[in-house]
């Protein structure tokens, strides 16, 4: 039996408690959807930060897969919508950056992006055209960063007035605290209304060419070389560029070239900058064939082909040599009876055709054509910065007379003398390879670095025993008697080199490889003299004026 007389009970109370509970699960959900948002809110203003980082890294692709899987639409979308146009921007999507920016600023968004820094990294790494476009987009906004950095893209693209007149634009408390960069973006600005601009330097920081600011095109400061390429890069932004040449010593070099035509290329060891870079062409070329003409480099081969028979472990001295030899229908012709050749050494020093037909045969076609591969012939070249340094070519098709003849340098294979040079460099460094280069650094136009040169040694073959035979071989092409260049026996320093004679367009072409000092090499380089005669001696007679030349160069 149930009881009921202590109990009360009543439907308003009943309704009350659900009102209560519906209230608290009302205020539950709010507090869920408050917590959410702020999660949603939090992994948006994170990815925007993460983006910023990764585009201001340059890390392009991570940055585009950070903003394809963008958290919410809902929030940051400003800073989204920015870093889209600025990830456009930095890949080289011009059309739709502008577009991009075109839109945030009709529709007047304001964005809390590091925008100071990416104006800093476009000016840092010479990027005057993404400067100027994102400054030009920030300058809606007002402020003096954007209107500062506006004016340096301006002048970088050679608009003195335009960056005057935002450097006027300026608070005086602005100017005040950057007078210094202020007085050297003004200084630049006075220099392109006064016509010229220095702007490629030795290392000496001596100029070397001058922009003329009117005809819009490189004036050389130097003889010998031609700075076209450097004025292409300047017309698209203003930037200074230190060389590794040497300008007194580019100029010493053109006197020894009055009277005379051709190329000489001098690499500083151990990383192999272009200390001089000299170009005379007789005919066409213009002032960087010492970089891209490529021409029938004679004898110098031998010294690639010496050590593909050195490696193959063949046998063929000693030898007797007639001054000619058959091969394949042919006749493979010396310049000389060299009697009896009692090893390889000798018949590199001696230049002996007939010698290098027998070794060649030995080796083979495949090896000698893979050792010329290795050493750069039929490849891509050298790459420095915006310039390109042309490799060697060699035709492997044909039969015995072709491979007697490529052996020797006497057809079917071309070098610049740049690749020359680079060879006898290898050499003095036993197969040790610096890709040769003349860009030392560059700065944006406040003077800041953006790029410099850092070597990046190649080991092309591990076989120090028989790039030491070539080395010695190369050195009794001056020491022995009957070598080469016997004219200069007992010069100091001690010289290492071989040579070339071809026949060219105005008689016999006078082509040299080698380096200096034998024991510890400082300097490589590779010289064609055209139509001034036979290597032996006119060849011979230049380097007698060189050497001095460079042995009074200071370490």
């Amino acid at each position: 039996m149930l009881d009921y007389k202590d109990v009360t009970f009543s439907f308003q109370d009943r309704r009350r408690r659900q009102r209560r509970r519906r209230l608290a699960l009302l205020l539950l959900f709010l507090l869920a959807g408050f917590v959410a948002l702020g999660i949603h809110r939090l992994k948006a203003g994170s990815a925007v930060a993460a983006a910023e980082d990764l585009l201001l890294a340059g890390r392009l692709q991570e940055a585009g897969q950070r903003l394809r899987h963008f958290p919410s639409p809902l929030f940051q979308r400003a800073n989204f919508r920015e870093l889209q146009a600025l990830h456009d921007l930095c890949a080289g999507r011009w059309p739709e950056a502008a577009g991009g920016f075109q839109r945030l600023r009709a529709g007047g968004a304001v964005t809390t992006l590091r925008a100071g820094d990416f104006l800093a990294r476009f000016l840092d790494r010479g990027e005057y055209s993404r400067l100027e476009t994102y400054s030009t987009y920030l300058l809606s906004r007002g402020g003096d960063k954007a209107r500062w950095f506006h004016a340096i893209a301006l002048a970088a693209r050679l608009d003195a007035d335009g960056s005057d007149r935002d450097l006027a634009g300026l608070s005086a408390s602005y100017l005040q605290a950057n007078a210094k960069a202020v007085d050297l973006l003004a200084g630049f600005n006075r220099s392109l209304r006064g016509g010229r601009v220095d702007y490629v330097f030795d290392r000496n920081d001596e100029p070397l060419a001058a922009y003329d600011v009117r005809r819009g095109a490189s004036r050389p400061l130097v003889p010998g070389m031609d700075f076209a390429p450097f004025a292409a890069q300047f017309r698209a932004g203003a930037r200074r560029f230190r060389l590794t040449l040497d300008a007194g010593l580019q100029r010493r070099i053109d006197r020894l070239f009055q009277g005379r035509f051709g190329s000489l290329v001098i690499l500083e060891l151990p990383e192999s900058s272009i200390l001089v870079a000299y170009s005379r062409p007789r005919a066409g070329g213009g002032g960087d064939a010492a970089f891209r003409q490529r021409f029938n480099p004679g004898s110098i081969v031998k010294i690639v082909s010496l050590l593909a028979y050195l490696r193959s472990g063949a046998d063929v001295f000693p030898l007797e040599c007639r001054g000619n030899i058959a091969a394949g229908g042919g006749v493979v012709y010396d310049l000389e009876k060299h009697g009896l050749v009692r090893d390889p050494a000798l018949a590199l020093a001696r230049s002996c055709n007939v010698a290098f037909t027998g070794m060649a045969r030995a080796a083979g076609p495949a090896a000698l054509a893979e050792m010329l591969g290795r050493f750069f012939f039929n490849g891509p070249g050298w790459n420095d910065r915006f310039l390109h340094f042309a490799a060697g070519r060699f035709d492997t098709a044909g039969g015995d007379l072709k491979l007697a003849q490529l052996a020797s340098g006497l057809d079917g294979v071309t070098m610049t003398t740049l690749h020359a040079a680079a060879l006898a460099a290898l050499f003095a460094q036993g197969g040790e390879h610096f890709p040769p280069y003349l860009i030392d650094d560059a700065k944006n136009v406040l003077g800041i670095g953006y790029y410099r040169h850092a070597a990046r040694p190649q080991r092309l073959l591990t076989d120090d025993l028989n790039f030491l035979k070539v080395r010695q071989a190369m050195a009794a092409s001056v020491e022995d008697e009957e070598g080469t260049l016997r004219r200069l026996r007992g010069i100091q320093p001690r010289l290492a080199a071989k040579t070339g004679t071809v026949a060219g367009a105005a008689g016999l072409d006078a082509v040299i490889a080698g380096f200096l000092p034998y024991e510890r090499p400082r300097f490589a380089f590779a010289l064609r003299l055209e139509g001034a005669g036979r290597a032996d001696a006119a060849g011979a007679d230049f380097l007698r004026e060189l050497l001095p030349i460079l042995a009074a160069e200071r370490p």
